[in-house]
């Protein structure tokens, strides 16, 4: 197959549904992988069109994770109807409810994600409390030498006001 802008729309739709690996699309497209790589190393706009359309999926797919994710965190009610039906004597053509019965099954949080959030959440504030600047506790030292106390004094000072290079 030859490169085309059509072509490339159809793959690009096909990375978008994240239902194909690289092969797959090769194959439905009627191109050899290699082509494939060979496109995306030597035509700019193809690489882009391949990143833009990678970056959508992940982000689709980053959106369904997070609302999956709240499902479980929340619980939620899955209800499911079954109907009956049977052909109109008049006319068979048609059909006539029946029987119609709702279930609604309750589906608690999970815990095990929950667990894992509040693990995730107590992993982000140590991260915070390690990155905060804490305020420098004061040295203290002790010499019975006035002049070695003088001197540390000294070092004492010239060292808090040192800034490191760059």
């Amino acid at each position: 197959m030859k490169y085309s802008e059509k072509l490339v729309d159809k793959i690009v739709r096909l990375i978008e549904g994240d239902s194909y690996s690289i092969t797959e699309i090769c194959e439905v497209v009627k191109i050899n992988r290699k082509t494939f790589y060979e496109w995306r190393d030597t035509k700019p706009e193809f690489r882009k069109a391949i990143e833009e359309a990678e970056e959508r999926r992940d982000e689709e797919l980053m959106i369904m994770a997070r609302r999956s994710l709240r499902r479980k965190l929340e619980g939620y009610t899955l209800r499911e109807t079954k109907r009956e039906y049977v052909p109109a004597v008049s006319n068979p053509q048609h059909f006539i409810l029946t029987k119609e019965v709702v279930k609604e099954k309750e589906y608690p949080a999970d815990t095990a994600a929950i667990k894992m959030m509040l693990d995730r959440s107590d992993r982000r504030k140590k991260e915070k409390e390690e990155l905060q600047i804490k305020e420098p506790k004061p040295w203290i030292i002790e010499t019975t030498d006035p002049e070695l106390g003088t001197v540390m004094r000294q070092a004492i000072e010239r060292l808090q006001t040192w800034k490191k290079p760059g």
